[in-house]
């Protein structure tokens, strides 16, 4: 246990089982969505024939946890990246930047690669029959009354549907510089610097429990997804460089992992209505379940994972254009299936690997065409001018600036 504590110590500069856990937490993620497919009470914006509940007892599983685990995971990475910046020039400069990279994919998205998944709901709920160039024609045109029932989007009917994150993401970037900023006045680091000293793990442990009891309680929708989201993602960014809590995971591995399994399977149970448990134990069990997720997995990433591998900088740099992707491909893909009835594993199996494939082939030709690199949140390789370097800046800050605009207000 001690070699293990010194090596976190000695490695906190580069958490590498933060790297493999975020390659690990973004595949799950894809398997998750195509898990959406078959799920028959959970909604989704295209269903296959073949859903079942059985599946729903699996994803229960990672349902309470999965995207806290990424937004924490993006914390501890904001962390990291915004250290690197010093003065409040090149901290603005910085987000000015990371702008630019979250926000023109999710521009991308937004016009051509969520439209995808909007035709393929619309066509099964009868809404439309038509092909897809002409819906695309239409979706153009935002005043267009065949959009009428779905006018949810950030632009009328131009909705985020899985990129939500990223919207999310550049939120939370803006709120936490401002607190990056604040932090350094004297009067507010001393303090800060005493509850983080002060704070033991089964205390933040508690904390996380009741700010998600309290989100769940007095929040409605979106809002309890985004207000935990920014909690833990706030988390991480305090927490990165906390060596007491890194040491601390390592300590309670065993608790966390069996509290993990029984809190698994009293909400798998309950969910069979097996258990008639009032409202309150259920949300507070389910609750529990996702910060106790959210613990296990960076304890377990910390054990087994905190080791460098040649190739974990190249899946690292995956992550982003097949989460971009992978919901819409996976969406036609059932689409386009669906009239032909090969069975459950068959169709499953191809989409499966279809998924995969058809992300993996997209992003080798994006990134080996430098210019369309940003447009799917892959940085620049070449090393340009001083001068070509500030007119691509400028040209991507006027692209995304209606949408920031759009966000923001």
């Amino acid at each position: 246990m001690s070699t293990q504590l010194n090596a976190i110590q000695s490695t906190h500069s580069r958490h590498y089982f933060i790297d493999w856990l975020r390659v690990i937490a973004f595949a799950t993620l894809i398997f998750y969505h195509i898990g959406m497919l078959y799920s028959q009470n959970w909604g989704f914006h295209f269903k296959s024939n073949y859903t079942s509940e059985h599946v729903e007892y699996f994803m229960l599983l990672f349902s309470p946890w999965r995207m806290l685990l990424i937004w924490f995971i993006s914390g501890v990475a904001l962390r990291f990246m915004l250290d690197k910046v010093s003065g409040y020039k090149l901290r603005a400069l910085f987000v000015l930047k990371r702008s630019i990279f979250i926000l023109l994919p999710l521009l991308v998205g937004l016009w051509l690669i969520v439209p995808f998944q909007l035709y393929a709901e619309m066509h099964q709920q009868g809404a439309i029959d038509m092909t897809y160039w002409q819906f695309y024609l239409a979706f153009l045109y935002t005043s267009n009354s065949i959009f009428v029932n779905y006018q949810s989007g950030v632009w009328p009917h131009v909705d985020v549907n899985h990129l939500w994150y990223l919207r999310s993401l550049w939120q939370f970037m803006l709120i936490v510089f401002i607190y990056s900023l604040v932090a350094k006045l004297s009067i507010f680091s001393s303090l800060l610097n005493t509850i983080q000293v002060n704070l033991s793990f089964s205390m933040l442990a508690g904390l996380l429990v009741i700010a998600m009891l309290l989100a769940n309680n007095y929040l409605k929708g979106d809002a309890i997804r985004e207000v935990s989201g920014f909690i833990f993602l706030f988390t991480g960014y305090l927490l990165a460089k906390n060596t007491y809590f890194w040491k601390s995971l390592n300590r309670y591995l065993w608790l966390l992992c069996t509290s993990f399994t029984l809190l698994y399977v009293c909400i798998a149970v309950a969910y069979q209505n097996e258990l008639d448990l009032p409202n309150y134990v259920w949300t507070a069990i389910y609750n529990i379940q996702r910060v106790v997720g959210v613990l296990t997995m960076l304890t377990l990433a910390q054990r087994f994972l905190n080791f460098k591998a040649a190739y974990l900088n190249t899946l690292n740099s995956w992550v982003f254009p097949f989460y971009v992707l992978h919901q819409s491909v996976l969406i036609i893909l059932c689409f386009v299936l669906q009239p032909f009835n090969l069975g459950l594993m068959v169709e499953l199996f191809l989409i499966i690997v279809g998924t995969w494939g058809a992300c993996a082939a997209v992003t080798l030709v994006v990134m080996r065409i430098d210019i369309i690199r940003p447009l799917l949140g892959l940085k620049i390789k070449n090393n340009y001018s001083k001068a070509l370097k500030k007119t691509g800046y400028i040209l991507g800050m006027l692209l995304i600036l209606p949408l920031a605009y759009q966000l923001v207000f």
